[in-house]
């Protein structure tokens, strides 16, 4: 099926118009490397906004999902959720400079709402919409081959539901964290992490790079942002590779293919864009929370998180067709991908490769493994400092 017949008309003209300033760049401008960084900003975001055009020419169409009696508090929640993810995307619209991708010189703080508070109410919405999900549709009764929603026949259960609660509050404890770092002084005459939020290119263990002068603190707060894997346990457990070693003879192999690439997600989310991110942040000092290019990639995290479920929602009520569903989660997979590489660009390499070294050989103890990484790139600052 070809792209163009995929998506409605809107969600098409939506595209060509965040598009259009890159477009018009690659005609007129000589300075590459600030194309380069226009177009990888503007390219998720044109695709983020193509896939809440489409989606939200579904819900125009269906305004009665929020107003049933029947799971009230969750729909009125995540209405909330939809409004406040549609701020976020203003808030970058009216940022002048995003969209000729200028880094570091742009943490001027938001436009509509400060983003301490914007990050925290997200999270927070994020977190109440998965529990009133479990509180109102329990699903109890549910029992699907494996778990997962990008099969037509597969329903969330309440385990699933619970799960996912567990992940939004590490995305807000991780946010927080994040933000508390800018607060951290790098220096005794209180640098307030100016520039620190450029492209790194030298290697983050070299002694050159990691901040000692309060270096205690950050380290301590990223045990703390850390510390909720202890409860990991006391929630439920849903394996994406059941969905491609368990074979449900009502699947498809492309639905298999996109639990694979999400089981592969998954855990280079978890060592490179979590444990990874926090363990360089702490270690250098590097302030992203106010970045437009952060802005951007936590937008699309969280997208992701909620809309996995959501999806579902409208095909299960008829809103949409499963085929829309899996173009839907291709275009949002896409852009939440390219998102994820201007912080790659910032995350250490070797602590991230260290987070899941460490996760291989000592499964489950997450807030060891990252002390662990974390003295090994002390330690090994040390010896690649030395004479």
């Amino acid at each position: 099926m070809a792209i163009r017949h995929a998506l409605p008309v809107p969600a098409r003209a939506v595209l060509a118009l965040s598009l259009a300033p890159a477009v018009h760049a690659l005609s007129t401008s000589a300075d590459v490397p600030a194309l380069s960084a226009g177009l990888a900003a503007l390219l998720p975001l044109g695709l983020t906004l193509w896939f809440l055009a489409s989606l939200g020419q579904i819900l125009v169409g269906n305004p009665g999902i929020f107003l049933k009696k029947h799971g009230r508090r969750h729909a009125v929640t995540g209405l909330l959720y939809l409004a406040w993810i549609l701020l976020g995307l203003a808030d970058l619209a009216l940022s002048a400079r995003y969209a000729h991708g200028q880094e570091g010189s742009d943490d001027t703080g938001s436009a509509l709402v400060p983003y301490l508070l914007y990050d925290v109410v997200l999270g927070v919405l994020g977190t109440a919409l998965t529990l009133t999900a479990a509180l109102e549709f329990q699903h109890k009764g549910v029992k699907n081959v494996a778990s997962g929603t990008l099969d037509e026949h597969a329903t969330v259960t309440h385990g699933e539901m619970i799960e996912h609660s567990f992940y939004q509050g590490l995305n807000l404890v991780q946010v927080i964290f994040i933000h508390a770092m800018a607060l951290v002084p790098l220096s005794a005459d209180g640098d307030d992490h100016a520039g620190y939020d450029r492209i790194r290119r030298e290697n983050t263990f070299y002694h050159s790079t990691i901040h000692y002068h309060n270096l205690l603190p950050r380290l301590a707060l990223l045990l703390a942002a850390t510390a909720p894997w202890l409860l990991r346990d006391r929630f439920p457990i849903n394996r994406f590779s059941d969905n491609y070693t368990k074979i449900d003879p009502k699947s498809t192999a492309l639905v298999r293919l996109l639990y694979r690439i999400k089981k592969y997600q998954y855990v280079f989310y978890k060592h490179f864009l979590l444990h990874g991110l926090n363990i360089t942040i702490a270690l250098t000092g590097l302030a992203l929370g106010s970045t437009r290019f952060f802005r951007l990639y936590w937008l699309l995290l969280n997208i992701s998180y909620v809309m996995e479920f959501f999806l579902q929602t409208l095909v299960k009520k008829k809103f949409m067709a499963q085929s829309q569903l899996l173009w839907l989660q291709k275009v949002l997979m896409t852009a939440a991908t390219l998102g994820t590489l201007p912080i790659l660009a910032r995350t250490n390499a070797g602590v991230a490769l260290g987070s899941l070294a460490a996760n291989f050989a000592n499964r489950r103890h997450d807030l060891a493994n990252t002390a662990l990484v974390c003295a090994l790139a002390l330690g090994a600052a040390q010896v690649f400092a030395a004479p």
